[in-house]
């Protein structure tokens, strides 16, 4: 029991020398770390004008402007597609769960009749 003591002191005692080691002269070596570039300054959001109805909403214009109409077809399809495979998606989770029921199922069946 004393000589496994004395082991796991020595490699405790290696693994710490190495650490110490590693942080003292080899972080020299590694690259420094990335710079930040710095982000300007977002400019002060307009506060809205005060001739404008209490009730409605000021239009704000989108930063890139509006849609082409070809690129909001576009859009348009690639959200049906993307409905379209998420049905199909739960559909297969649906199939998966009945047959992993079924399963659970056969395997209860010969564990009840034991």
């Amino acid at each position: 029991m004393a000589s496994r003591t004395i082991v796991l002191a020595g490699v405790a005692a290696v693994a710490i020398a190495g650490a110490a080691y590693w942080f003292l002269y080899m972080q020299e070596d590694a690259p420094p770390p990335p710079k930040v570039a710095a982000t300007p300054a977002k400019p002060a959001v307009a506060a809205p004008k005060a001739d404008a109805a209490p009730g409605t909403v000021a239009a704000t214009p989108s930063p890139a402007g509006s849609p082409s109409p070809d690129e909001l077809k576009a859009a348009q399809a690639r959200v049906s597609d993307l409905e379209k495979t998420v049905v199909d998606l739960q559909s297969q989770i649906a199939m998966k769960n009945k047959a992993i029921a079924e399963l659970e199922n056969r395997l209860a069946k010969p564990a009840a009749s034991r």
